[in-house]
């Protein structure tokens, strides 16, 4: 990051100017032919087959996410098949959508060429983005969404355009829908409006309507927390006291220099100084302030919580740096020397571009250790270890659950530790006649033990005390191994389970497993 803040861009840049196509159209394709290089790289992530696993079963709910992304992938997936590719081609868009939307929303605030450009970019080829974009799931939506509610929020504020109010109130109830984090968009958006001059709106109808809108949206997830007696209330408790890590706020803000990467990172990091400084802006950064500041005081965040926030201050800071390169070629010359390397190596790490062996030569022998948002030992593979060993896995389940008795194997399910286990049997086991599969997880409790006896039972994973306590007999029959899987299931064990000593009803409800 820079040693030293460049001075703020003339007051004059806050007149919106002309996208710059020929900048930010290159970036949006050059993301783009990046993710395509590696689209079916590795195998489905973890969340990919649990995500899979949910449209399969379409709603207004799930325990630990809203229905949109379910029902975009749902969508793609019914016209596209489920391929790798196909389940990842929706946050691929979206990505490659928020590049053009940072550009965009940068030229509405004033930015130049250049600054459109870097603003783009960031969106494009920061880690964070481009992790969020790959790998399929609500995150990849979240910023598409925030950046889309950014612009539209920005061109509202001309008198002949106030009708797009209305635009902006669906996609802020999109983003609700898509994510429970969007209800800090709308009060970003609610303060911007009531501390500046935008307040005088309020006597419209519009900003109101907008609000209607916006809620119109979510109230059918409303209506599912409130039958499902707001468990998703539960899942965020739990998940904040036994799986987050608690950080200072100063572990965080590093972390987030990391992950957007140390030289981009001064777009952010620039653009939230000066938006404190300069009044005019200070009002659009309220929405990242309001989302640091949560995750500050509260000390728990994943790398990708304040993501979709940076559209707030980014193209601040890329208007500020840009007047600072532009003020001398030699300055503009040495960021291109330091950004390009430091750029390919960052990406080449977020994506799974790198034969495995690679990456763990890299990651071993890297000076850069983030430090983990959650609980547990990591894999040598890091953040890639969750594309790994699904097919396996569910191969072992398959052989062990063929080999039981016919009679028994057609009244047995297979039972997932995790919601990742449960989903891959499914999903790479699903045209497998009679096979069955059930889970103690998040969505997987709440769908519940079917048609299941009791009688015998198939589980993959580490089975608690508890659960072998429930149980006349326990016999391990395989063990898995795939070291470049996530510890817990890299060596994790096939058991099979006889006898349930309690009603199925009684064992469900003590199994409950909510984070």
């Amino acid at each position: 990051m820079a040693t030293a803040a460049p001075a703020p861009a003339p007051t004059a840049a806050n007149i919106p100017q002309p996208p710059y196509w020929a900048g930010i159209w290159p970036v949006a394709a050059t993301t783009l032919l990046i993710h395509l290089a590696c689209i079916g790289g590795y195998g489905y992530f973890r969340d990919e087959l649990y995500y899979l696993a949910c449209a399969n079963r379409l709603d207004w709910g799930y325990v630990d996410h809203p229905p949109l992304s379910v029902a975009v992938l749902k969508l793609f997936t019914s016209v596209l098949g489920t391929h790798l590719w196909a389940v990842r081609t929706p946050g691929i868009l979206a990505g490659c959508g928020s590049v053009i939307l940072y550009g965009l929303v940068a030229a509405r605030l004033g930015a130049g060429r250049l600054a459109q450009t870097m603003a783009a970019i960031f969106a494009g080829l920061t880690p964070v983005y481009a992790v969020v974009s790959h790998l399929y799931s609500m995150n990849g939506i979240d910023i598409a969404l925030w950046a889309g509610a950014a612009l539209l929020y920005l061109c509202s504020a001309d008198e002949s355009r106030r009708k797009l109010w209305l635009w902006l109130g669906l996609v802020c109830g999109l983003a609700m829908l898509n994510k429970l984090s969007g209800f800090w968009l709308v009060a970003g958006l609610g303060c911007a409006t009531l501390f500046s001059p935008r307040r005088a709106e309020l006597k419209t109808v519009y900003p109101w309507a907008a609000a209607g809108i916006a809620f119109a949206v979510f109230f059918p997830h409303f209506v599912w927390q409130n039958e499902h007696n707001w468990v998703t209330q539960e899942f965020v408790r739990n998940a904040a006291q036994f799986k987050m890590v608690p950080q200072p706020p100063w572990i965080i803000l590093g972390v987030q220099a990391v992950v957007t990467n140390p030289v981009m990172a001064t777009l952010w990091v620039l653009g939230a100084y000066w938006a404190l400084r300069k009044p005019e802006w200070r009002p659009f950064a309220l929405t990242y302030f309001l989302v640091i500041g949560i995750l500050l005081l509260s000390m728990r965040s994943r790398e990708n919580y304040p993501a979709p926030s940076y559209v707030f201050v980014v193209p601040f800071g890329a208007i500020v740096f840009g007047e600072w390169l532009k003020a001398s070629r030699a300055r503009f010359y040495a960021m291109l020397a330091v950004f390009v390397p430091v750029g390919v190596f960052c990406i080449s790490l977020a994506l799974p571009l790198l034969p495995p062996p690679r990456v763990e030569e890299i990651a071993e022998k890297s000076q850069v250790d983030v430090p983990s948002a959650e609980k547990g030992a990591k894999s040598p593979m890091q953040g890639f270890a969750d594309m790994f060993g699904w097919p396996e896995m569910a191969s072992a389940v398959r052989a062990v659950w063929l080999g039981l008795p016919e009679d028994e194997r057609l009244r047995t399910p297979v039972f997932g530790m995790n919601y990742g286990e449960s989903a891959a049997c499914w999903y790479f086991n699903r045209n497998e006649p009679g096979f069955k599969v059930i889970g103690r997880h998040n969505q997987y409790w709440l769908w519940g033990p079917g048609d299941w006896d009791g009688r015998t039972l198939v589980v993959i994973g580490e089975p608690t005390p508890a659960i072998l306590d429930s149980f006349e007999s326990a016999h391990m029959v395989a063990q898995l191994n795939s070291p470049n899987s996530v510890p817990e299931e890299a060596h994790a064990p096939i058991t099979i389970l006889r006898g349930l000593k309690k009603p199925v009803v009684q064992f469900w409800r003590e199994i409950r497993h909510i984070q």
